[in-house]
């Protein structure tokens, strides 16, 4: 595969800030009568959020960073596995919705709370090696055939730029399979899933190479929870997760998890 990206997860590393925090605060006391429950909502996004063949319990570094995130608030809370659609619905049409995880775009700033980044991401469009000719601009990309997420920024942002030949689904892994199987002729990308959709669909990606980057949408992945969310949930979950950053165990759930996974990786 051709490529010139990275993932990034979070380092804070400020000693006084560690000295200041821990992440075991005590849940900041709610004012209503009933408890309140926070749907944490996720897409298929392997490795950090995932379901596997015949079993229903989610998982993967992001689920279990925001359960612990939730567990530390004192707050109840249940995971939801929907299509990014659905998530979307969901989070902008309902209260106590924790996103895991979207990227903070201009269009979607206001319509949600901004809890705090996970990851950074770089877009790129992405075809096979006997493309030809090989797109050297946007404008003529845009004359070919693209699979994009419903939703999705990448989506959004190729619209904006006069894309009209998409074919749009409902996740990341239906995109690249299309690609793959050659049904289109890019495919948009990023640097926190590509490397690991690779490994899940049946062709692999040999014969995958980046095509244009997308440098607009070198964005940050975020937490976010819904409006209309309580505001001492909000400042409860804030809290905690900016001691969970700093405590570093993002990245321990990261590292954890590709080392569980070593062997099976090609």
């Amino acid at each position: 595969m051709q490529r010139n990206q990275s993932v990034r997860f979070l380092r804070f590393a400020s000693s006084a800030l560690l000295l200041g925090l821990t992440f075991l605060h005590p849940a900041i006391s709610m004012s209503q009568d009933k408890p309140i429950k926070i749907d944490i909502l996720a897409e298929e996004f392997w490795p950090y959020s995932f379901t596997v063949n015949g079993s229903d319990k989610p998982q993967g570094v992001f689920i279990d960073f925001a359960i612990e995130l939730l567990e530390e608030a004192g707050l109840d809370y249940s995971v939801n596995m929907l299509p990014w659609p659905r998530v979307m619905r969901r989070a902008t049409t309902e209260a106590n919705q924790l996103l895991v995880a979207l990227i903070r775009s201009q269009e979607r700033e206001d319509i949600f709370h901004w809890v705090g980044e996970v990851a950074e991401v770089n877009h790129a469009l992405y075809g096979l090696n006997e493309l030809s000719p090989v797109p050297q601009t946007l404008e003529e990309a845009s004359l070919l055939t693209v699979a994009t997420v419903v939703d999705d920024v990448a989506s959004e942002y190729l619209q904006r730029s006069g894309f009209t030949n998409l074919t749009r689904t409902s996740d990341h892994l239906r995109g690249l399979e299309l690609l793959s199987r050659g049904r289109v002729d890019l495919y948009p990308g990023n640097s926190l899933l590509i490397e690991y959709q690779c490994i899940q669909i049946p062709r692999g990606c040999e014969n995958l190479m980046l095509v244009l980057p997308l440098e607009e949408l070198e964005q940050d992945l975020y937490f976010a929870l819904s409006l209309g969310t309580d505001e001492d949930v909000i400042a409860s979950i804030l809290e905690n997760f900016t001691a969970l950053i700093a405590s570093g165990r993002l990245e321990i759930l990261q590292e954890t998890f590709l080392r569980s996974q070593a062997p099976e990786l090609p």
